[in-house]
Parts: structure tokens; sequence; C-alpha cells
């Protein structure tokens, strides 16, 4: 926590959970379906000790320049609640659309009605680029922006292979990754 309390953010520091946010069986990098899992709420008091704002389903107004939307993860909703979450149109309904809108969410889904929304940048993880060759291939095949970054009508959508890992505790094929970004806003 005293690591994270130390950076300096203009902006603030946000985040948005991934699917696996939560208290449940976890062996050899596997989890198990069936009953439906918990929060881990020891994951939310860390953000909140340390300075991290988790955005779920909403978004802030940073300086008075630019939007960011934090959604819920689709899998973590599926396992443990019972409302489901907002559409990307419902989460940009209200927002002034001539400003530019920033999207964290786990998954890389919904990308055309991200950009149909007014979504100008969607950033996403889970993929972790396939892991392993060569289920690279499967995942390349399952999602429209399985890793790197892709244009959908004028939204950027950058997918990184993350640092984590799922299953076996190797990658083949893949890396991983810090994706540092730079954005320009212009008229």
């Amino acid at each position: 926590i005293a690591l994270f309390q130390k950076v300096q953010s203009r902006y603030g520091i946000y985040a948005c959970y991934g699917n696996h946010d939560l208290d449940e069986p976890i062996l050899l990098g596997f989890t198990f379906q069936g009953k439906k899992k918990t929060n881990d709420e020891r994951l939310r008091n860390f953000l909140s000790q340390a300075g991290i704002r988790l955005l779920e389903d909403e978004s802030v107004l940073i300086d008075d320049s630019f939007y960011l939307i934090g959604r819920k993860d689709r899998s973590r909703v599926k396992k443990t609640e019972t409302s489901g979450r907002l559409t990307p149109a419902e989460l940009t309904k209200h927002l002034d659309l001539s400003k530019p809108v920033l999207a964290m969410d786990h998954q890389p889904r919904d990308l055309a009605e991200m950009a149909e929304a007014g979504v100008d940048l969607d950033l996403s993880g889970h993929t972790h680029d396939g892991q392993l060759w060569p289920f690279t291939l499967l995942i390349q095949a399952m999602w429209e922006n399985s890793y790197g970054r892709l244009t959908v009508e004028s939204m950027t959508s950058i997918v990184t292979s993350g640092l984590g890992l799922w299953g076996p505790n190797m990658r083949v094929g893949t890396n991983s990754e810090i994706v540092e970004i730079h954005v320009t806003f212009t008229p």
C-alpha cells in the first residue's frame, strides 16, 4: 500500500475490476465453476487505502477536460451479481461527448457499441495474448482485438497482454508487459 500511496498523479489513479478479482477457489491457476462467488473485500480495501478510485459502471469528469469510464467486468457480474452491467450507451448518455471519453473495460468486448456510444479510447486486458502457443491462435480467433491496437470506427482499442497469468505459471510465445500510452487531445 505504501508504494502506491507514493505515486503522484495529476489526475488521480483509477481502476476497474477484472474477472478474477473475487474470492474464488483457485488450483494450479484455474478457477472452478459452481456456486456464486463473493466479492473479495481485501482488494476493495487495498485500492481505497492506496488512494486508487474503483470505477464500477461509472464515469468521472477529470480536470473538466475528459471523461474516464470504468466498466463492471462481464464475467465477474455473471459470477457474483444479480444485476448486470450498463450498456455502453447507458454509460455515455449523460456525458458531454464533445469532450474525449476514455474507458477501462477488463475484457475487450462490445467494441463497436463502445465506439457508437462515443468512446474514443477503450483500454483492456484479459486475453493475456493467449499466454501459451498455440492458444495464441485460438485467442486471436475469439476476440476482435485480442492484443495490441485496433481502430474501430473512430475509437481506438488497446489490449495489453498484462503481467499476470492463468493456468500454468508460464508464457510461451507471448510477453508480460506494462503498456505506457501517451494520449493527446486535439480539438
